[in-house]
């Protein structure tokens, strides 16, 4: 059996061959075929064999998944969301040329989505300066993509895991006291382990005393001061960041150096997502945390408790558990405002999630704020067919005390429909029933469903027929 998707195939090879430091020699005598062979192959002037896919995948640690069409539907809706920008309706640009377009040039995929980022990034600062009118402001120099989005994208290319992280945080999780499989007394331990290692003395802020922040540490003096506002989880967990903070910083510039990131506004964005990484695997220590996701079917307010966690800290490290032999269920993740703000997101399910906000209001992660604190299942249907059982809670966030401002977010938690199973939350429905599928889509202006009542746009692909007498479920709906 032979794959035809050569040219991106062989690319993507050429990549993984180069970042692991094999030349074409190396690589191919592993693979028992000559060096002439494996440039056609990476050049895409020659067709693959499934075997020799698959032997390819396990030189480079890949798998047969990373290397074929199916890891570059990410790139294709987001490639066919920014192309239902208005600007280009003349071109009548078709999906069928879109799809053959990222198939052989990914690469150049990618670089559409980063001057889309600027054009985007540049757009909003010259609106919010005219909006302020501030002639004298001065212009500060800013990356041509957001930062959030580099470093969401970075994440998502490493599938939310890194090795070296998960081995630091066990030696650590050792030196601290926490290997006995529950957090019982974590505070108080890695409270002890910062003032016996670092010097560090941990300060609890009362709640009578002006609150300018929930954490700072002030690193002259060595005083990490909380604010007792805190809850139990999220003092614990601001702990291991501190701990993580002081003695994971080789581990975590290593993986930066790596990746070639330089950016002074995105480092420490990453930084801190690494760091918060590395303290929730810390908490929730990989094979100990899979093991226990699965014996009680990922409920996740039975990991809440067992592991002294918040559902936020164990959704998202849900989303992390991708080790080779050893994986978990392959989650995407999601976390919004009540306006539609995604501040985080992340896929492996294979669900599209779109950059700039403007998701179908038919999500469950939006659904989910008419009713706070409970947990929402839903089987989404996507337009070109996929299934998916995702779950959504909202929850109050920020300082519990009377008078200060608060603020809902919405989690989302979804994955593949053939996983629908292994979660607890799908018990009691029938999977399989497609009239309990919702019918959702990725954006209003590339969903084809004319027929949503929620459709805020006509969608891109569609000539916008108006008759003046007649009204259907939408405005665009027409005879």
């Amino acid at each position: 059996m032979e794959i035809n998707e050569i040219s991106n195939i062989g690319s993507k090879i050429r990549k993984e061959r180069r970042s692991r430091g094999f030349s074409q020699s190396e690589l191919s005598k592993k693979l028992d075929i000559s060096a002439s062979y494996l440039n056609l192959l990476e050049s895409g002037r020659r067709t693959i064999t499934v075997p020799l896919l698959i032997k390819i995948g396990n030189e480079l640690g890949l798998s047969l998944k990373d290397l074929t069409l199916e890891s570059n539907k990410r790139i294709l809706s987001d490639v066919m969301d920014v192309l239902s920008n208005e600007m280009f309706d003349d071109l009548d640009i078709t999906n069928q040329e879109t799809t053959e377009f990222i198939s052989s040039n990914p690469t150049i995929a990618k670089a559409l989505l980063a001057l889309n980022d600027a054009h985007k990034s540049f757009k909003d600062d010259m609106q919010n300066r005219l909006e302020s009118m501030d002639i004298n402001a001065t212009v500060v120099e800013r990356p041509s993509r957001l930062p959030v989005e580099i470093v969401s994208d970075f994440l998502q290319d490493n599938k939310n895991y890194f090795e070296d992280i998960e081995l630091a945080s066990e030696i650590l999780r050792k030196k601290v006291g926490l290997d006995d499989g529950h957090n019982i007394g974590s505070g108080l331990k890695l409270t002890n382990y910062l003032k016996l290692k670092h010097d560090v003395i941990v300060e609890i802020v009362p709640a009578s005393e002006e609150l300018k922040s929930v954490r700072n540490f002030d690193k002259k003096n060595k005083k990490l001061q909380l604010s007792e506002m805190l809850t139990y989880t999220s003092r614990n967990f601001h702990l291991a960041y501190q701990a993580a903070y002081l003695e994971a910083e080789d581990v975590i510039d290593k993986i930066i150096n790596e990746n070639n990131i330089e950016s002074t506004e995105v480092l420490p964005l990453l930084k801190i997502s690494l760091i918060n990484y590395f303290a929730s695997a810390m908490l929730m220590p990989y094979d100990d945390f899979l093991q226990i996701a699965k014996k009680n079917k990922y409920d996740i307010e039975i990991l809440m408790h067992h592991y002294a966690c918040s559902f936020e800290q164990v959704t998202h490290r849900l989303t992390n558990l991708q080790k080779t032999g050893n994986e978990g269920v392959p989650f995407h993740f999601l976390k919004t405002d009540i306006a539609g703000n995604v501040s985080k997101r992340f896929s492996l399910s294979g669900i599209h999630i779109p950059r700039h906000g403007g998701s179908c209001p038919r999500w469950n992660v939006y659904i989910a704020f008419l009713n706070p604190g409970r947990i929402h299942p839903q089987i989404s249907r996507m337009p070109d067919g996929k299934v998916y059982f995702c779950i959504a809670r909202a929850f109050e966030k920020g300082i519990e005390k009377h008078g200060m401002p608060k603020s809902f977010v919405s989690i989302g938690l979804g994955c593949d429909i053939k996983y629908a199973r292994d979660l607890i939350y799908s018990e009691g429905m029938d999977i399989q029933n497609k009239k309990l599928q919702t019918p959702i889509g990725v954006s209003c202006r590339i969903c084809p469903r004319i027929d949503c009542q929620q459709r805020a746009f006509p969608p891109i692909d569609k000539e916008l027929k108006l008759n003046i007498n007649y009204r259907g479920t939408s405005p665009y709906v027409t005879l």
